[in-house]
């Protein structure tokens, strides 16, 4: 029998993509696996428009309810094996403002509604076997009344429940993803398995087993923007939502990648990361532009480096290098969004191959914007798939 999953926080799917599996990203086969997804839910429109847009979600039968989770009975949602939720990272996002638990939307304490339906299922009678939490890792330094950080208080209350839980911050370029994108995974186990907590080290397995494209475990040619970037002007669903005039003359003024155009040849097949000229390793950001053509802002942080660290705002990341993080905002001054040679944001599609979206995922069911936030807000499929294969492994097989 399948694994039972509910997913709560679902956004357009990359998580409970992953946890089902088949699908294929840049030539490589994810197999399907023996999951279902019972129960599905996100108060966001656009996401859960776009959720239920996909076929290679929808034709396995899920299906995502738009509703807050604080108003859904724990008695209406089946029972389930494993709990995958994604709370709302922006409390603990550094690019947001850092609130935390005391996010006046109170947004920083949705993981309890988790153990609210956790708990009700207990009281019901069905204990589940295990549980996925994944946030930003700026949950590590956000910290409860007690002077917890949020994940111990989360090991704590879980704990009180009778789970093992564990976490780990990853890099999801370790995990298949052409993406330098760090997220915190915990993992919880039911104590009356007998398993102990779960193995992290089986999600390296899992990558050198089904040889998945690694920064550190091997193949990294594969992840990088020379090889991402190539055939996506031939995919539908490749629109360019335009910056700001102001955005757009920044833009313009840091220029393009120095290997132009002609960086491409290097990334054809037989390529070795390790004989890259020099010049497809470097991007560039707003320290590229002379100082007499900086706004006021910027000249203010070049003349205060140590005020300010610094910071590489309007990085634009080069064909030889993986793509930082791809943000909900895509705004430029606060992630890699712009393209290497081209003086434009990534279009949708760029976008959902950085976050390792198979190219036959849709999102033209909503507003350009919109494709642009849900895409920055989900789960990176391939990490998922990764994390739901180990998970699978770890846990007994259902008679």
């Amino acid at each position: 029998m399948p694994k039972t999953i509910v997913s709560l926080f679902s956004g357009c799917g990359g998580l409970d993509l992953g946890f089902s599996g088949g699908f294929a990203f840049r030539g490589h086969d994810y197999e399907r696996l023996d999951t279902e997804i019972v129960f599905a839910n996100d108060f966001d429109q656009d996401a859960q428009s776009c959720y239920n847009a996909n076929p290679l979600l929808t034709n396995d039968g899920a299906n995502c309810l738009l509703a807050d989770i604080r108003d859904i009975d724990a008695n209406d949602i089946p029972d389930f094996d494993i709990l995958l939720a994604g709370f709302p990272c922006q409390p603990f996002s550094n690019a947001g403002k850092r609130q935390g638990v005391d996010d006046e939307n109170g947004r920083g304490t949705l993981f309890e509604e988790c153990h609210r339906i956790i708990a009700a299922k207990i009281e019901a009678g069905h204990r589940p076997q295990a549980f996925l939490f994944e946030n930003v890792r700026g949950i590590l330094s956000s910290h409860v009344a007690n002077g917890n950080s949020v994940p111990e208080e989360i090991v704590r209350i879980m704990g009180d429940l009778g789970y093992d839980v564990s976490y780990k911050l990853v890099c999801a370029s370790d995990y298949g993803v052409p993406q330098k994108r760090y997220r915190v995974l915990m993992v919880g186990i039911d104590r009356e398995l007998n398993l102990g907590h779960f193995d992290f080290n089986l999600l390296k397995t899992i990558v050198q087993e089904n040889n998945i494209p690694s920064e550190h475990y091997g193949n990294i040619e594969e992840l990088v923007l020379g090889r991402i970037l190539q055939g996506v002007e031939n995919l539908p669903d490749n629109e360019v939502w335009e910056f700001s005039p102001g955005t757009q003359q920044t833009v313009n003024l840091i220029g393009s990648c120095a290997h132009g155009i002609e960086g491409f040849q290097y990334f054809y097949d037989g390529y070795s990361h390790t004989n890259l000229p020099t010049i497809c390793m470097e991007g560039k950001s707003w320290k590229d532009i002379p100082y007499e053509m900086l706004t006021p802002r910027f000249r203010n942080i070049y003349d205060n480096p140590k005020r300010y660290h610094a910071p590489k705002f309007f990085r634009r990341f080069a064909f030889g290098e993986i793509c930082g993080t791809i943000t909900a905002s895509a705004q430029p001054d606060k992630c890699g969004i712009t393209h290497p040679i081209e003086n434009r944001r990534y279009s949708v599609r760029e976008c959902a191959r950085i976050q390792s979206f198979p190219d036959n995922y849709l999102f033209n069911a909503i507003p350009l914007a919109a494709r642009y936030k849900v895409i920055g807000n989900a789960v990176p499929p391939i990490l998922g798939w990764i994390t739901a294969t180990a998970l699978l492994r770890f846990l007994p097989i259902n008679e």
